[in-house]
């Protein structure tokens, strides 16, 4: 049996290099795209829950996502992702009650 210690780097999106913070932004983006439906705007006001009004919500903010970067980057700093220096999202949850982040990798789960 061979040990190995070995020692991963996790960045805040704000960490990374502008080439990881791109991929972080297309990878984010496509995720966000790919959930995005247009029962996401419902209201709960008739006028605007209409399948023509809900269907314009979702075409407006689909094209914003798509065409900005800003509403993809207040997302994942609002969410405080991590990343590894390439802009790959790290698996990580972090439990708000405690305080406590759990880093999972080739499965193992690690504090930290």
């Amino acid at each position: 049996m061979k040990t190995v210690n070995v020692k991963i780097n996790l960045y805040s999106f704000n960490e990374l290099s502008a080439e990881a913070k791109q991929k972080a932004i297309d990878e984010h983006r496509s995720f966000e795209l790919s959930i995005m439906q247009p029962n996401d705007f419902i209201s709960g006001d008739p006028e605007y829950d209409t399948e023509e009004e809900l269907q314009k919500a979702y075409d407006t903010e689909y094209n914003n996502y798509e065409m900005n970067d800003e509403p993809i980057i207040e997302n994942i700093e609002a969410n405080d992702y991590l990343f590894f220096s390439t802009g790959e999202l790290a698996s990580c949850t972090t439990y708000t009650k405690t305080g406590i982040t759990e880093f999972k990798f080739m499965g193992e789960t690690y504090s930290i």
